[in-house]
């Protein structure tokens, strides 16, 4: 009696662990079922033109020395003092955050230099510094004045808001086009009526460049006598595009 009674147990227990994995194992989003009836795939899209308004500049430094150790600290020490010179305030607290400058470091990194015939003869080093945001007049008058450092790179983007701005209203013009696109199809097919199955939507090569985007290379070798001039800069032409995309069951 009692061997039945594990018998029992046993038996319930392995029931239960049965269904537990059972469960588990059960997809969180099952897989709708495919329509057997006449579908039709469309896409759609939208694309504007905007006028970038978030610049990235990238500054560097170089230097070179007989040991790593060396050229580290001599790199650090630029580094320390142009976060210094950057991070002092400009404007009160309160100033709109969207127009605050964003400033980061970049990489730091230093590796050993060979003469022509292959033997080691010291060490390089370089570090980088990004000042970006908004405020253009801020920016490059920033950037033109930290000493030690040399403009390397000047890239114009939009900022997220604009974008998700831009996005959005693209959005619902790609979404009309693909309705009425739709709408022009299922009366062309003979049929009376359709419903949406899926639509998916996208922004390929959103922000891409339309226009020239800086003129701040030539700062790199700039002479001690335009040290500490803003750096000129023009910003260019973007293009945004949303894509809607997705298949309609014709009924």
């Amino acid at each position: 009696m009692r061997a039945r009674n594990h018998l029992g147990i046993l038996t319930l227990f392995l029931s239960l662990a049965c269904s537990i994995v059972q469960a588990q194992s059960a997809p969180l989003n099952p897989v709708r079922p495919v329509s057997t009836g006449p579908s039709a795939h469309l896409s759609a899209s939208a694309t504007a033109q905007v006028q970038q308004d978030w610049l990235v500049i990238r500054l560097t430094v170089q230097k070179e020395g007989a040991s790593a150790s060396l050229v580290q600290t001599q790199l650090k020490n630029v580094m320390a003092s142009a976060l210094s010179q950057a991070q002092v305030p400009e404007r009160g607290q309160n100033e709109n955050p969207s127009q605050a400058l964003q400033i980061s470091t970049g990489q730091l990194q230093v590796s050993p230099r060979y003469s022509n015939e292959g033997k080691m003869s010291g060490w390089a080093g370089v570090a980088e510094l990004m000042v970006q945001g908004r405020d253009l007049e801020r920016i490059t008058a920033l950037a033109g004045r930290l000493s030690g450092l040399s403009v390397s790179q000047m890239e114009w983007k939009i900022s997220p808001d604009l974008m998700a701005q831009t996005e959005a209203k693209l959005q619902g013009q790609a979404v009309a086009q693909w309705r009425a696109k739709a709408d022009a199809l299922t009366q062309q097919l003979g049929f009376s009526r359709y419903t949406i199955g899926e639509v998916s939507l996208g922004s390929p090569g959103s922000g891409q460049n339309f226009a020239p985007r800086a003129m701040a290379m030539a700062m790199m070798d700039a002479g001690p006598e335009t040290r500490g001039a803003p750096i000129p800069v023009q910003a260019g032409l973007a293009q945004v595009t949303v894509v809607v995309s997705g298949y309609v069951l014709l009924q």
